[in-house]
């Protein structure tokens, strides 16, 4: 249940369907949930060697807060931030 987190602490941000398909890779087969060093280090050895799941640009998400940020002061509130992810 942790390999979203491990693999985003290396730096590569994939989305919960890669995630799930990364896992379904280096899972245990008799015991699922579980997830040896041996079959982890391969195969994340190859996804940072492809440079897969890279971050989105930083551009795109100063893009995209300008685009929230409605009264252009250049900034956003928590509240139009929580308000932004939970009700748009």
């Amino acid at each position: 249940r942790e390999i979203g987190c491990i693999v985003r602490s290396l730096g590569c941000f994939p989305n919960e369907a890669e995630v799930q398909e990364l896992l379904a890779q280096i899972e245990v087969e008799e015991q699922e949930g579980l997830v040896h060093l041996k079959n982890f280090l391969p195969v994340m050895t190859k996804v940072l060697l492809d440079k897969r799941f890279r971050p989105i640009p930083e551009d795109v998400i100063l893009h995209a807060f300008e685009a929230l940020d409605e009264n252009k002061c250049g900034y956003i509130t928590k509240e139009d931030l929580v308000k932004h992810l939970t009700e748009k």
